[in-house]
This record gives structure tokens, C-alpha cells and sequence, in this order.
């Protein structure tokens, strides 16, 4: 019962979360946004969920993620919080 609880908690989580797909910069770095569909959702979370997208990105090549910077914007409560991962994959 109290892993169907967890999981469903998680499951829940998720569904506040998006994330959009890996894009390529200018400057040669690759780029991941993740951005929370309510304000109530933890930036630590938003966050989480980007690096996990860029992280994922890396492992399907075969490479090691290097974050080179992460940016956020936005306030728990009152606005939405948004996180841009700028990685590369080595």
C-alpha cells in the first residue's frame, strides 16, 4: 500500500513538470528547459527533471554529462519556476 502511495506521489510529481527537447546553442553547448506547470512545485524538483532529460540525452550517446551552467527563473507560490540546464556531453 505505502509503495502505491509513493508512486503515486512521484507520478504526481511528474505531471507538474515539462521539459522540453535538447537544443543546440551557438557558443556549441547543448541546452534542456524544464519548466513547472504550477507554482506550487519545488524549484529542487524542476530542476532535478532537467538535469535527469540531460543526463538521459548523454547516456543514449554513450558520453558523461558536464553541466556547464544552470539558470532559473521564477518564485514558489507565485509564479512558475523555470530551469534551463546548459550542458555538454563528453
Amino acid at each position: 500500500m505505502k509503495g502505491c502511495i509513493l508512486l503515486f506521489g512521484v507520478s504526481m510529481l511528474a505531471a507538474c513538470t515539462s521539459v522540453t527537447a535538447v537544443n543546440s546553442r551557438q557558443d556549441g553547448h547543448l541546452t534542456v528547459t524544464s519548466r513547472a506547470r504550477w507554482e506550487l512545485v519545488s524549484w529542487n524538483h524542476v530542476r532535478a527533471v532537467g538535469l535527469s532529460e540531460a543526463e538521459d540525452y548523454c547516456e543514449k550517446r554513450k558520453k558523461q554529462l558536464h553541466t556547464v551552467e544552470i539558470h532559473s527563473e521564477g518564485v514558489r507560490g507565485m509564479t512558475s519556476q523555470t530551469v534551463e540546464v546548459i550542458f555538454d556531453c563528453i
